[in-house]
């Protein structure tokens, strides 16, 4: 065995930096293209959560009061998320509990083909609202 690796490396010794060379280049190449695609996916995930409107969501949906909408208009926007969700952009009559006056508002939601028809024109929806600032969040399941 030695004598076959002795042989070897006196015949062939000029190919052992290429082939050292190829390995190495090989294993960074790899590892950059892990790196890469770890980024690409952090990126989708946060263009995700901004298409989906999730921080705005939340803060209305711990803070905001709560009222009832009428949807006024439901349009396709021809954008899904994670390719199950439709963005569906949302026009509502906007009616909150404790005598405040009514406003219209739109919004942008994910929503899941099974609960698209809850948010058809003429339906009632459960809201949390902004006070001040008039933001809204829907409070009921939409997936």
């Amino acid at each position: 065995m030695l004598d076959l690796f002795t042989v070897w490396f006196t015949k062939y010794w000029y190919l052992i930096v290429p082939i050292a060379v190829v390995v190495l280049s090989t294993f960074v190449a790899i590892t950059l293209a892990k790196r890469y695609a770890s980024h690409v996916m952090q990126m989708q995930s946060e263009g995700n959560r901004r298409a989906m409107g999730t921080d705005l969501a939340e803060r209305v949906l711990r803070t905001g009061q709560p009222a009832v909408a009428t949807v006024l208009e439901s349009h396709d926007t021809g954008m899904r998320v994670a390719r199950i969700y439709i963005l569906v952009r949302l026009k509502f009559q906007v009616r909150p509990e404790g005598g405040r006056p009514a406003f219209e508002a739109e919004l942008v939601a994910p929503i899941s083909p099974v609960k698209l028809a809850d948010f058809a024109p003429g339906r009632s929806v459960k809201m949390r609202f902004d006070p001040v600032s008039h933001e809204i969040a829907i409070d009921q399941p939409m997936r």
